[in-house]
């Protein structure tokens, strides 16, 4: 369950990393480069895939975004499953995230 975090960060993202209960990570960053791989069967042989990125970026309008996007090396290209966003900096906005969900070729 996703709590809210009611301190203000000294950065525009904040990551919170826990791997079976003994390796943690806390940071903060402006930008975030998270990859994700898991073991899969390949060339008859088992090994390490990046499947899964999780972008976190300041587009140039001021608006933050993170990306989910995912590898599969069936495919040409991978494959942006969403893009959330956020203007944390403009007082007229009146949706916290705004959330896309279209499938979008990178």
């Amino acid at each position: 369950m996703r709590r809210l975090q009611t301190a203000k960060p000294q950065s525009t993202f904040l990551v919170n990393c826990d791997a079976d209960g003994q390796h943690r990570f806390r940071g903060e960053a402006d930008s975030l480069w998270l990859n994700i791989s898991q073991q899969v069967r390949l060339h008859n042989a088992s090994q390490m895939w990046d499947s899964v990125a999780v972008e976190c970026r300041q587009l140039s309008s001021g608006s933050l975004e993170v990306r989910v996007i995912v590898f599969n090396p069936d495919w040409d290209e991978p494959l942006q499953i969403a893009s959330i966003q956020s203007r944390p900096d403009d007082p007229d906005c009146l949706t916290a995230l705004g959330c896309n969900f279209n499938h979008v070729a990178i």
